[in-house]
């Protein structure tokens, strides 16, 4: 089957192109994109196609790319086809964006293509991307430990600029491109960085793709067929674990997740991935920035939350956290929590604020005391028996109290533990201490001893402490 017969095929199949479309075809000069533009020309007529050409000097090769430009420009006078020109400055911009000279030229590239687009009120941008581009793209992202669709390597379409992206030479080889060009009477243009190794698509090119090719012929074919399952597999499986997203996030923010680590692992493996893959997906777009992950990063996470330790950390580019606490997990841009050790004496009556929020303490009459119900962010004292002054502090090294009802002291870090207190939390966890250097209180966790309501004594003062803790901290329960 020869390359317009190919091709007409592989677009009937995948609804490319309605007749009276209006589209827009990138063509550099080269072999590939030549061979694009002869095709849509073929068609034009037949198809009622509204064509317009658009090419882009990235000013890297000096006077080669502008006469790649230009080579362009006369073909398109020639065959009456709408051109448009651009020129970016790529060096300029990869330095100022801090980009690599290809992802600066890429933007740049399809920056230029959206502006035709919306000139044109354009239906497709058509791209000549063919099967060898497949194949190394692929290989490459596999290399390179790609996660999700990404592993599928060039879509066939995609959304792009208010109209869509097609490529209809996903199934022609570089060879057959060439010798298209050849029968057609065209004399495509070269760029002779395609030679360098430097970058790393030459170098599959160069030595990868040839023994493949050797091994089967038809290696662009059985990829392109892979493509497109890995294709529609990711979009079932993502539909699934989308399904679950509500059962599995606990809080969500711009910029952090809190997802619920047993019911994350209830499910199927396939699924814990690729849940996975969209929290981080959210979190990237969210920072404007293109996803990072890759499928190592995925299963770091899951050994994380896979583990039998209670907490622990794992990191993704761009400043992203995942930090594990018992039953917890929370992903995203995550602040650290201040270290400082602390010891401040409590305003009586009054306000005293810590790191960990603000404790208030107030003197009760008869009355307010006999209805006081305490709850764990109150503690209630016979202010006439206690030792001051009294003080809030940070936890240290070995801490010490004796909680109510128990006949022996338990270890501070011991409670921390047991009531499953993230670790991001215990350094700045408040510790309210007497005047003996007791603790006797651990808000929301602990008291040393508990008042019975309702029976206050003619001679007793009783006062009330309030921990009201700052927004971002709390208990992690698990």
């Amino acid at each position: 089957m020869d390359v317009q017969e190919s091709v007409t095929q592989f677009i009937r199949a995948h609804h490319l192109i309605a007749p009276g479309e209006s589209l827009v075809a990138g063509v550099s000069g080269g072999a590939d994109s030549m061979a694009l533009l002869c095709y849509l020309l073929s068609r034009r007529k037949a198809w009622s196609l509204r064509l317009t050409v658009c090419s882009v000097d990235h000013g890297l090769r000096g006077a080669a790319s502008r006469a790649d430009l230009e080579y362009v420009a006369a073909f398109c006078r020639e065959n009456g086809i709408i051109f448009r020109g651009k020129t970016v400055d790529v060096r300029s911009y990869s330095l100022r964006e801090r980009l690599s000279t290809e992802a600066a030229a890429r933007t740049l590239r399809y920056r230029a293509f959206a502006e035709v687009i919306r000139e044109f009120h354009a239906d497709a941008l058509v791209l000549a991307h063919h099967g060898d581009d497949q194949v190394e793209t692929m290989l490459m992202r596999a290399v390179r430990g790609s996660a999700g669709r990404a592993r599928a390597g060039i879509p066939v379409r995609r959304p792009f600029a208010g109209a869509e992206i097609i490529r209809p030479f996903l199934t022609q080889t570089k060879a057959g491109l060439e010798a298209y060009c050849r029968e057609k009477g065209i004399h495509p243009r070269y760029d002779t960085t395609n030679e360098s190794e430097h970058h790393t698509r030459n170098r599959f090119r160069k030595h990868v793709l040839p023994f493949l090719k050797r091994e089967n012929p038809l290696v662009h074919l059985k990829f392109q067929y892979e493509s497109e399952c890995i294709s529609e597999d990711e979009t079932y499986l993502n539909q699934q674990a989308a399904a679950h997203l509500q059962q599995v996030i606990l809080q969500k923010s711009d910029d952090s997740i809190k997802l619920s680590i047993p019911v994350l692992l209830s499910l199927p493996s396939p699924l814990q991935r690729r849940l996975i893959h969209l929290i981080l997906n959210y979190l990237y777009m969210n920072q404007h920035s293109k996803p990072l992950h890759q499928s190592i990063h995925i299963e770091h996470l899951l050994q994380l939350l896979r583990s039998s330790q209670p907490s622990g950390s794992t990191y993704f580019p761009h400043q992203l956290t995942a930090r594990k606490s018992y039953t917890t997990c929370l992903v995203g841009l995550i602040p650290p929590v201040k270290e400082d050790s602390y010891k401040t004496v409590l305003n009586i009556p009054g306000r005293t604020e810590i790191p960990a929020g603000t404790i208030r303490a107030q003197f009760l009459n008869q009355e307010q005391y006999r209805k006081s119900v305490p709850g764990p962010a109150d503690m209630i004292l016979n202010w006439s028996e206690s030792d001051a002054p009294l003080t809030a502090r940070s936890p240290r090294q070995g801490d010490r109290m004796i909680p109510n009802g128990m006949e022996h002291a338990q270890k501070v870090r011991r409670i921390f533990i047991n009531e499953k207190i993230d670790r991001r939390q215990r350094s700045i966890w408040p510790l309210v201490v007497d005047g003996k250097g007791s603790i006797i209180w651990m808000p929301l966790l602990k008291r040393a001893r508990d008042l019975e309501p309702g029976t206050p004594g003619n001679r007793k003062r009783y006062l009330k402490l309030t921990f009201v803790p700052a927004e971002d901290f709390g208990r992690t329960d698990g």
